[in-house]
Parts: C-alpha cells; sequence; structure tokens
C-alpha cells in the first residue's frame, strides 16, 4: 500500500512545492522526518524523507553525497524544510536530485513535518479501508453468483474482478467452467494439468508464453474435486490472494457433494464394513470399493471398535463426526455393543487418541476402544476378535484403550470360563507350594516375581527386596516341590497360567 506523491502535493493545506522530478511515478510508503548526515541506516525504501538540512554540510560535494545515499537507499523523494537553516534548497540538492531523477519537494516553514506524516497515514490508513470494502464487495458478489448462477456464473465474476482467465477442471481433468472461450487458453490448461496433477499440491505455478498458469488443488471432504486454473500476466496482490482462495473454497463447496449425498455416502460405508466383517463373504471382490473413501489398495488397516453399556446411537455420530473431521480415510458401522471403524494402519494411534478424547468430552459414559493389530485389506473380518478381546482386557484393568499388539496372557484368562478351565488344571501346581511347610516365606510372590521379571535374578530379587542367592534357593525349592524345571519355557508358562488363573482368596 503506497501513496502518491502526486496526491500529496494537491493537499493545499500543505502548501508543497515540488521543485524537481516526476511526482506522478513517486509511490511513497511513509513520511520519516530524519535530520542526520546519513539517514540510510533507518530506511527501507520507498519513503518521503523530511529534512530541514540541520546536520548538513554546507560543502556542494557533501551535499551531492547525501543525495546520491538517499537515491540509493530507495526513497520515493525528499522534502526539503526551508526557513530553519536554510533559506532555500542549496543548489546543489537540487542539482542532485534532478540528476538522480528523485522527486525534490520545498516544504515552507509554517508547515510542520508531523502534518505531511499525518497526511500519509490517513492517506494509507483511506486506501485499506476501501481495499477491504472492494474485498468485501467482491466476496459478496462471488457468493451471490455461486448461488444465483452456480459455478459458471462464480468463475465470470472471478475472471472479471480479478483481471485474469479462470478454467474449473473435475477431478480427471475435465473443464467444467471457464471465463474465456478462447481454445488455445483452453489447450494450455489441460495441456498443463497433467503435470499440476501430478504434483498433489496446494497450489502450482507453471510459467507460459501467456503469462504465468496456476492451479490450485480442491479438496474437498474426502479426496480431490478439482482444481481451478488461474492464468495472469502480473503477480497477484496480497488481497487478490485472499480473493482467490476464497473463491476456491465457495468452488470446492460447490463441487463437492449436498449433505443428502453425504449421508448415502457415509451410509455406503457402512454397509461396506459390514460386509468386509462378515466372514462368509468374497472379501478379495469387496475391497477395491474402499478406494472410494480414500483408501488404497495396498494400506494396512486397523479394526477399531468402541463399546459402551448404553448410548449407541450418540457414540455412532459422535465418532462420525470426530473421523469426519479429520479427512482421512475411514468407514464405520454399528457393531453389537458399539461401533467399529475401519482406519489406516498409520493413521490408527492418533485417531484412536482423538475417538477416546471426543466421546468423553461428549459425555458417552463408560467408552473402551478396542484394537486389532494391523491388517490387509482382505482380512479385515480377522480383526474383530481381537479388537474385541483388546477392549475386553482393557475393560477389566480399567483403561480406555486397548491394543491387541500390547496384549499379554492376561487376556487368555480373561474369559471366565477359560480361566476356570486353566484352574481346573493347574491346580495341584499352585496347590503344593501353597502347602509347602518347610519355609517360612511363601514361595508364591518369589515365583510370580521370578516369571514376571522374565527370568532376571537381579530385577525379581530386588522386586521383592530379597538377595539373588534368596531366590535362587526358592526357585530351587519349587522346582523340587512341582517337579518341573524353570529352564524349560512351556513350564514356566505352565506356572504363570495357573498363577494368573487361581480365584481369589487362593493365594494362600
Amino acid at each position: 500500500m503506497t501513496v502518491s506523491l502526486e496526491w500529496l502535493l494537491a493537499q493545499p493545506e500543505l502548501d508543497l512545492r515540488l521543485v524537481t522530478g516526476e511526482p506522478a511515478a513517486a509511490a511513497l510508503t511513509w513520511a520519516h522526518a530524519v535530520d542526520v548526515g546519513d539517514p540510510t541506516p533507518w530506511l527501507t525504501g520507498g519513503e518521503f524523507v523530511l529534512t530541514t538540512g540541520q546536520q548538513l554540510s554546507r560543502s556542494a560535494r557533501h551535499q551531492r553525497a547525501y543525495v546520491d545515499r538517499l537515491a540509493d537507499a530507495g526513497i520515493a523523494g525528499l522534502g526539503f524544510g526551508v526557513g530553519v537553516r536554510h533559506r532555500e534548497i542549496p543548489a546543489a540538492i537540487i542539482e542532485a536530485c534532478s540528476e538522480r531523477g528523485l522527486p525534490l519537494v520545498e516544504i515552507p516553514l509554517p508547515t510542520p513535518f508531523i502534518a505531511i506524516t499525518q497526511a500519509v497515514a490517513r492517506r494509507l490508513s483511506e486506501q485499506e479501508l476501501q481495499t477491504l470494502q472492494g474485498a468485501l464487495a467482491h466476496q459478496r458478489r462471488m457468493t451471490r453468483s455461486a448461488v444465483r448462477g452456480g459455478l459458471e456464473s462464480l468463475v465470470l465474476v472471478l475472471g472479471r474482478d480479478l483481471r485474469c482467465e479462470a478454467v474449473v477442471l473435475d477431478e480427471y481433468g475435465v473443464v467444467m467452467a471457464s471465463s474465456t472461450r478462447d481454445d488455445r487458453l483452453i489447450g494450455l490448461v489441460n495441456e498443463q494439468w497433467r503435470l499440476a496433477s501430478q504434483a498433489r499440491r496446494g497450489a502450482v505455478g507453471v510459467a507460459t508464453d501467456h503469462g504465468t498458469l496456476e492451479f490450485q488443488t480442491l479438496r474437498g471432504r474426502s479426496a480431490v474435486v478439482g482444481w481451478l486454473a488461474v492464468l495472469r500476466r502480473g503477480p497477484h496482490s496480497t488481497t487478490e490472494r485472499l480473493l482467490l482462495n476464497q473463491a476456491a473454497g465457495l468452488i470446492t463447496l460447490l463441487l463437492d457433494w449436498p449433505a443428502e449425498l453425504i449421508a448415502a455416502y457415509h451410509a455406503l460405508g457402512g454397509t461396506l464394513l459390514d460386509l468386509l466383517l462378515d466372514p462368509g463373504q468374497d472379501a478379495a471382490s469387496l475391497v477395491h470399493h474402499l478406494h472410494h473413501f480414500g483408501f488404497k489398495r495396498s494400506d494396512p488397516v486397523m479394526l477399531v471398535v468402541l463399546t459402551a453399556p448404553r448410548g449407541h446411537v450418540r457414540l455412532l455420530q459422535v465418532v462420525n463426526a470426530t473421523l469426519e473431521a479429520t479427512a482421512r480415510p475411514h468407514v464405520i458401522c454399528a457393531v453389537g455393543g458399539g461401533v467399529a471403524a475401519l482406519l489406516l494402519a498409520g493413521d490408527a494411534p492418533a485417531l484412536v487418541d482423538l475417538l477416546d478424547r471426543a466421546v468423553r468430552d461428549a459425555g458417552v459414559s463408560k467408552v473402551v476402544i478396542g484394537v486389532s493389530g494391523s491388517l490387509p485389506q482382505t482380512a479385515v473380518a480377522t480383526g474383530l476378535g481381537p479388537a474385541e478381546q483388546a477392549g475386553f482386557a482393557a475393560r477389566l484393568d480399567q483403561r480406555g484403550i486397548g491394543w491387541f499388539d500390547e496384549l499379554s496372557l492376561g487376556v487368555v484368562v480373561a474369559d471366565e470360563e477359560v480361566r476356570s478351565r486353566i484352574w481346573m488344571l493347574t491346580q495341584p501346581v499352585i496347590d503344593v507350594l501353597v502347602g509347602d511347610t518347610t519355609r517360612e516365606t511363601d514361595l508364591l510372590p518369589s515365583l510370580e516375581a521370578f516369571l514376571h521379571h522374565n527370568g532376571s535374578w537381579e530385577s525379581a530379587a530386588r522386586a521383592i527386596g530379597v538377595h539373588r542367592h534368596t531366590l535362587r534357593a526358592r526357585m530351587a525349592r519349587v522346582e523340587e516341590l512341582t517337579g518341573l524345571p524353570l529352564d524349560v519355557a512351556e513350564n514356566r508358562v505352565l506356572m504363570l497360567l495357573a498363577l494368573r488363573s487361581r480365584p481369589r482368596g487362593r493365594d494362600r
């Protein structure tokens, strides 16, 4: 944003007089009063420098050097105040400004420098307000044209207001609307589209003989819905860039789906996941449909199952809204006791945490999330059991999230029936240890510590507060009583299952 020197000279209350230079070509970024011999360290270019010459040498050579420094710094003009130290502008200053093409303005004594600075500031504010009003008017025209005339009308308004040629292409590169009928320009857009579509970035610029052709990606709810191509000879101003982005947003809304179609899209996704979870279905014939929901065929997936005692409809709504807001590939459906969601394996850690926070914030009570391991898309049905097991184990441990890959033997004995059968088989092992009366110290805590620490003598002994030799003696007694050597992996698993499955109150 700048102020023309021509406008400043036209303000009668300032009584300024142009001495040399072309005022129409001078664009002022600011009016800056500075009375030092070398003001260039405080200049950035474009300023209208105001001085009374207080620190200016009377040497013509020094005065010329002063003007040269200002011109080299890129100032827009020099305002010289007369009547303080100099009754008139020194001839060397006038000559140097004329030679360098630097506008020189005489400022009479009655005119304070602050009045000039305020005039420039006021004009800049007026221009900013005019720009804002113009941008708002453009926004209104674009919105009105989109509502009344659709895509074609919007593109025509965009091309006229931004003085450019605009073309909208769908996701396959087919022209849907254009502000020009010039077949050569449309052909140019078609020719360059493939390069831009491969980049898959927000905006791609291509230099052509007709100017810069810029492609802006239009990304909808779940995928790219098209491109906006804009051909312009000069660069866009900041305001024009903002308006262009807003136009891209409106065009995306026009190309994306209406609410009814979105609801049908989600229902279709739910049906697809229902079929994939059915082991009786041919998954190989179904997985290619996941492409419509953002999945690539080679991407591994994870199945997430959220369960709650009640409020399943609300739970489904929260999961749907949360995942929809991320714009990441997903399909969801209702399952017994809750909701299932299929996610990309790489997205699962972040999205599961997001879902956990969302259901708690929404007030859906006692929700537990179980997550399967990584799966190929053709094996989604095999992930339901592991996800439910992970959720069941998390509920027993009073945790909000369970990951199947992190489960231990605890999930094996989580089921009451399984635990009872294991205890029936392993009870003699525990009873013989509990019934040992030759030692004052119970062997069970020592055995449990030894197994829990994977047979590490140091770690297990430290956990129960004994010397490792004491622990070795106790484990030797366990082997003696049970007849099961602890250096055999199967024996350690058997004892660990026995400890994990024993009923409460049977520790002694």
